[in-house]
């Protein structure tokens, strides 16, 4: 298998708590692998038509939201695990505590081999001109740490 590389950039960003201006990296992706280019690929090793690798990649994601809708942790095997998850604020006292005030979430934790192609990338400075052709949106990257994007991607910052 190939080695993660990573292209980062370096933007300007604000310090989540005190709003402090400085900077931040960011990696450039190659945009977006489509469901259809996904079943595409794993067709290449394997007899099977495209039809039926995508009807069987779907029933697996239809099980996968029934078992989030019955309250399960969703052990992916080598892919990893997706858990339900919730945030809300911090309240001193428990009677503070409004129902209202939770957001539903997921968790993804990547399996071993997930995580070690991407904590064994290797890290180089995107050239001059290199721009990111993703077509989530724009986003701005959490100093410091890598976390979900409102676009919906993960992105991972430099010290991850």
């Amino acid at each position: 298998m190939a080695q993660l590389k990573l292209r980062i950039k370096k933007i300007s960003s604000k310090k989540p708590v005190t709003k402090e201006p400085g900077f931040a990296t960011r990696v450039l992706t190659n945009g977006t692998a489509a469901f259809d280019d996904i079943v595409k690929e794993a067709g290449r090793n394997t007899t099977m038509h495209k039809a039926e690798l995508r009807m069987a990649f779907e029933l697996c994601m239809d099980s996968v939201t029934e078992m989030l809708k019955q309250g399960y942790i969703v052990d992916l095997g080598p892919i990893g695990k997706i858990y339900p998850s919730c945030s809300s604020g911090w309240y001193e006292h428990e009677e503070d505590m409004k129902l209202a005030d939770v957001k539903p979430q997921l968790y993804y934790r990547a399996g071993d081999e997930v995580e070690a192609a991407i904590k064994s990338a290797k890290v180089v400075w995107a050239k001059a001109g290199d721009e990111e052709e993703d077509d989530e949106g724009g986003t701005t990257p959490t100093p410091g740490g890598g976390g979900t994007t409102p676009g919906g991607g993960t992105e991972y910052n430099e010290g991850d």
